[in-house]
């Protein structure tokens, strides 16, 4: 299993293989899915502000087999309320176009310091609570090194 994180912690402590530090050249944020169309041939991480439906979109990004979604879980942690009941229905429906036509998505914390370090366990099972399965979770989580 694999994450990204922003601060220094070694990877043994938490269950991990092996983290990988954030750096703003290898992941590619865009604001929404229109936007990351243009990567759909490069292999490359897009990190998406927004997770508004469009199920064209998805279909584009998923035929090329190469573009690989990000998803922060640490932002949705760090959030509380409706604006996180918002982003968790947002997400679970992006998910789910996600499965359906084929595009590939992986997790990662980005913690900030080693005592927000999710273990893998716990990542799988908050990844779970967006209607995948155990061996979903589990896959999307070791996508990183393919990528990174």
């Amino acid at each position: 299993m694999y994450d990204i994180v922003r601060c220094d912690a070694d990877p043994s402590e938490f269950g991990f293989e092996k983290f990988f530090k954030y750096e703003n050249g290898k992941i590619t944020e865009v604001e929404n899915l229109q936007a990351a169309v243009q990567f759909k041939n490069k292999k490359s991480l897009i990190l998406l502000k927004d997770y508004a439906f469009d199920e064209g979109a998805i279909k584009v990004i998923a035929e090329k087999k190469k573009l690989c979604f990000l998803i922060d879980l640490g932002r949705l942690i760090r959030s509380s309320g409706i604006p996180r009941a918002i982003a968790m229905s947002k997400l679970r429906t992006f998910l789910r176009l996600c499965v359906k036509h084929g595009a590939f998505y992986s997790f990662a914390s980005f913690a900030n310091s080693p005592s927000k370090i999710r273990t893998p366990s716990e990542l799988s099972h908050i990844a779970m609570l967006f209607d995948l399965n155990h061996g979903q979770a589990e896959f999307a989580l070791k996508m990183l090194p393919h990528y990174l």
